[in-house]
């Protein structure tokens, strides 16, 4: 049963991810809100250089269109288009293989 507890955590929630939208530089507490990580998993991140952000003096910011570039990192292609590159591969490779045996 849902109380009247959880429906304001998700409103607050709901609130802050609705302001976090409009930015365009986070500090590193929006940016943990923003990615779901936490502060030490991001500071982490941080000392290993693996996601982009700014210093100022002591603060850290990032920008927000970054980290969702970061978080995107290396799209896997579905299987439909790894057919598709199979496909290719091969009617090329046969392709190259008529084409060597004529010469």
């Amino acid at each position: 049963m849902i109380t009247l507890e959880d429906i304001a955590k998700r409103l607050d929630r709901l609130e802050i991810l609705t302001a976090l939208s409009a930015k365009d530089v986070l500090d590193i507490n929006d940016t943990a809100m923003f990615t779901g990580y936490s502060v030490k998993y991001l500071r982490q991140l941080i000392a290993k250089r693996d996601i982009p952000h700014y210093r100022r003096g002591n603060r850290l910011y990032f920008c927000r269109e970054e980290v969702e570039g970061w978080m995107m990192g290396e799209r896997i292609p579905t299987k439909e288009e790894m057919n598709i590159v199979a496909v290719g591969y091969i009617n090329g490779n046969a392709e190259s293989r008529k084409t060597a045996t004529k010469n």
